[in-house]
């Protein structure tokens, strides 16, 4: 880590930066933010809503403040990364505690609306593997891209990982595959595609950046 620059886990005061991250990451390279168009809502009430589920502190999924770690600029967040030990909080998988963050904090209506949008995105909806380390929305700031960030911060990911289970075998990714940057990163820090989930409905990119996910995975 170069002078100026130093890593520590995510805090409460960090929640404005973490929600920016959030939108950022779920963009995945383009102007479509799929969460703000599948629940029809503004980007300005989805960062309120996010800030909202990160302030329950959740631990186990990808709105939880203790699955950061962020990277700072003289003492000033400029990336981050979330990830997490899948199942490790009282056995629960990180998707029903998604969903529930997300019935407690979205509006009602709102929820209503994606029920009919279900089959649209079943395709490349993929459980994730109990046991595994996840990471899940990487960010850096335009001003601070090329100094390998991310991948220090995978790093200290991983190695949280095995404190968590000194016997883990593997990380996992979910990247979209049109996200080149997020792809080359994670290979570069030791992922290998292994599975590709793709969806053939027509539809698809009104709701999300693009119409296939990558499973990556690396060995711990």
């Amino acid at each position: 880590m170069k002078k100026d620059y130093s890593i520590r886990k995510a805090r409460i005061d960090d929640i404005n930066f973490l929600a920016d991250v959030i939108i950022g990451a779920e963009k995945s390279m383009t102007n479509n933010l799929g969460l703000a168009t599948f629940f029809e809502l503004t980007k300005d009430k989805l960062k309120s809503l996010i800030i909202s589920m990160l302030e329950e502190e959740i631990d186990g999924c990808e709105f939880s403040i203790s699955s950061f770690y962020v990277a700072c600029y003289r003492n000033t967040p400029i990336a981050a990364v979330g990830g997490w030990l899948e199942g490790y909080y009282d056995d629960m998988p990180s998707s029903l505690l998604k969903s529930n963050l997300i019935g407690f904090t979205f509006p009602k209506d709102s929820i209503t609306k994606t029920k009919s949008k279900i089959e649209i995105i079943k395709d490349i909806q993929f459980e994730r593997e109990k046991g595994a380390y996840q990471t899940e929305y990487s960010f850096v700031d335009n001003n601070h891209r090329g100094k390998y960030l991310i991948n220090q911060l995978l790093e200290v990911h991983f190695n949280n990982a095995k404190l968590l289970n000194p016997k883990i075998k593997k990380a996992q990714s979910q990247p979209f595959a049109n996200n080149e940057t997020i792809i080359k990163i994670l290979e570069l820090s030791g992922y290998q595609k292994v599975k590709i989930f793709k969806s053939k409905n027509k539809d698809i990119l009104k709701y999300f950046p693009y119409h296939t996910k990558l499973l990556m995975e690396k060995t711990l």
